[in-house]
């Protein structure tokens, strides 16, 4: 990683604001190194002595253009610290790099110039940074905010106008909300666009993606994870058909895209900040997006400006690191950030007339600036980077004649509670998971008390005329409760058909939903099964069980000794709701 450089920078197109700043910068850089000498002998002549000092200042992408050009204009006025001629370099850096790099071993063969000033696009780099013990260290307790992105949702805007916009304020929660509950654009009157689709950016890259994800996850911000906010994080996961390193990807696709009305049917809605979309908005493309905020809890990029702890950062770095800092949050500073579309640190848009109603912006923002703190940023990065990972599960469901007795509170058999939960569940799985059912009661084929259903695969591959997710969706569906209970030699079975078809990087797991105890005398006994399941585990190969107990009539207790031997966990469920939450929590990663 070099900071020297901006590799991952934006593509082909080109940003008219960027590139004006881009041009300005590169003649700024010519006359600096031309007029080098000039500049130091006015400097020696003012009475500064000594060779000339420079301070690196590793700043974010975003900001990088706006803090050059302003550096060249501290540098210009010749500055000096205790009669020591100083100066300020400018370089561009990705923050996650940063993050991943800094500490005493920085290799400036890999990582690129050392810096002594750095300045994310995010306080949330600092925590993910400070994180590492090598790296807290050299991280202020504080550090002053330049200025401050609202993070946002970009909408296309014909499907913001379907919303109501601009007549009323569209907000991120009634986007999420349509989602949830099963709307597509039909609803909105425009049923050629077909499904709501959302697309996210990496939060291990983007600020947008994380903040978003901060305030879906963690609702009422209490730094912790409920399961009711894991299920409904699942269900948000599940409703992501794209996902790109950062919103620079999606605006480069919507830039290549056609202004043509059928063009909407694959347009997705993805999170970015203000800045990025005022950029692209400048130069009024042919696919133009609304930017829809999160209302009272709007979080934003603060941009902060972190003068580093570090052995080489001397005295006179720091405070040459000090005095720049004085001029970037100056009114002239401020200015140069707000021109190119930044609100200031406390979210005032009074210097930044991109960010006016007229281009879909909300220049006075009610919100208080928020950022997430390290506790939520850690949580959520983790708990995120478990949703997306594939799950390999088979599916094992009681089908026997108990469960066609009512639930009186619910007015609903076992098997129709089961039938909806597992239904669910199964749509809130990520599309590169990998799917399988069965049924038992006892005695389904001629040698067994299960049946397959729907053979293991790619959720998405096809079976028969629908998809594997379709098809399971069918079965279930169609399911019928009759005989008696074969738990014991179907979990046997099922456990060991899975540990056939293991697949790394995935969450592995039999999910077996049951509401009564073993019935089968000529079979396993509970204790055979247990060993069977002790003999055949692999600590390299993790496959837990998790049960879930439907009804006061199941053996609890049985099947808890059973999924503990292999790392998993069975769960007591009363209602349709705890069926389902427990589903979505297995699925989630959270069997313990």
């Amino acid at each position: 990683m070099d900071v020297g450089s901006h590799p991952d920078g934006p593509p082909a197109r080109g940003r008219t604001l960027r590139a004006i700043a881009w041009i300005v910068v590169a003649a700024l850089v010519v006359l600096s190194v031309t007029s080098a000498g000039y500049l130091w002998l006015n400097q020696s002549e003012a009475g500064c002595t000594g060779d000339l000092m420079t301070t690196t200042v590793a700043a974010s992408p975003d900001q990088f253009p706006v803090m050059s050009e302003l550096a060249n204009r501290w540098n210009d006025h010749a500055p000096e610290v205790g009669n020591r001629c100083v100066r300020v370099t400018v370089l561009s850096a990705e923050p996650s790099k940063v993050a991943a790099a800094l500490g005493p071993g920085w290799d400036e063969n890999r990582d690129g110039t050392r810096p002594d000033v750095w300045a994310p696009d995010s306080t949330a780099w600092t925590f993910v940074a400070a994180a590492r013990p090598e790296a807290r260290p050299l991280l202020p307790e504080q550090a002053p905010s330049l200025a401050s992105s609202a993070i946002v949702l970009a909408l296309p805007r014909p499907m913001a106008e379907a919303m109501g916009w601009p007549k009323r304020k569209v907000l991120i929660p009634e986007l999420l909300g349509a989602l949830a509950t099963g709307k597509t654009w039909a609803n909105f009157g425009h049923p050629e666009w077909g499904p709501i689709k959302l697309g996210i950016t990496d939060p291990t890259q983007s600020v947008a993606g994380l903040n978003v994800l901060l305030s879906v996850m963690d609702r009422n911000a209490d730094r912790k994870l409920s399961n009711q906010e894991i299920t409904a994080s699942v269900a948000f996961s599940s409703s992501v058909t794209a996902a790109a390193p950062s919103a620079e990807t999606f605006f480069d696709r919507a830039a290549q895209t056609p202004a043509a009305p059928s063009a909407l049917a694959s347009a997705v809605a993805f999170p970015t900040d203000e800045y990025s979309l005022a950029a692209y908005r400048a130069e009024t493309p042919a696919q133009d997006f609304v930017p829809l905020y999160l209302g009272e809890k709007t979080t934003f990029a603060d941009h902060p400006y972190a003068v580093l702890r570090a052995p080489w950062v001397d005295p006179t770095k720091a405070e040459t690191a000090a005095k720049f800092l004085d001029y970037l949050l100056s009114v002239e500073g401020q200015r140069a950030y707000g021109a190119v579309g930044f609100r200031d640190a406390d979210a005032q848009s009074k210097y930044a007339p991109l960010l006016d109603k007229e281009r879909g912006f909300s220049p006075d923002l009610s919100a208080t600036p928020r950022v997430p703190d390290a506790e939520s940023v850690n949580q959520i990065i983790a708990q995120w980077s478990q949703l997306q990972r594939p799950v390999n599960v088979l599916i094992v469901l009681d089908t026997s004649g108990s469960m066609n007795e009512r639930i009186p509170q619910l007015n609903a058999t076992r098997l129709q509670l089961l039938q909806q939960a597992a239904i669910k569940g199964i749509g809130m799985l990520n599309n590169a998971s990998s799917m399988s059912l069965w049924q038992f009661s006892s005695k389904l084929t001629p040698t067994t008390d299960y049946r397959e259903l729907v053979p293991l695969g790619p959720a998405l591959a096809p079976v028969g005329p629908v998809s594997r997710r379709e098809a399971l969706v069918n079965a279930i569906r169609g399911l019928k409760a009759s005989g008696g209970t074969g738990l014991y030699d179907t979990t046997a079975a099922a456990h060991q058909r899975l540990q056939q078809s293991w697949q790394p990087g995935a969450s592995n797991l039999v999910m077996v939903i049951t509401d009564g105890k073993n019935e089968d005398d000529v079979g396993l006994s509970q204790p055979q099964l247990i060993g069977k399941l002790k003999a055949s585990a692999r600590a390299d190969r993790p496959l837990p069980i998790l049960g879930i107990a439907v009804g006061p009539e199941a053996d609890a207790a049985a099947l808890q000794q059973i999924s503990q031997v292999t790392g998993g966990r069975t769960f007591a469920a009363r209602s349709d709701h705890e069926v389902l939450e427990q589903i979505v929590l297995a699925f989630a990663g959270r069997l313990k």
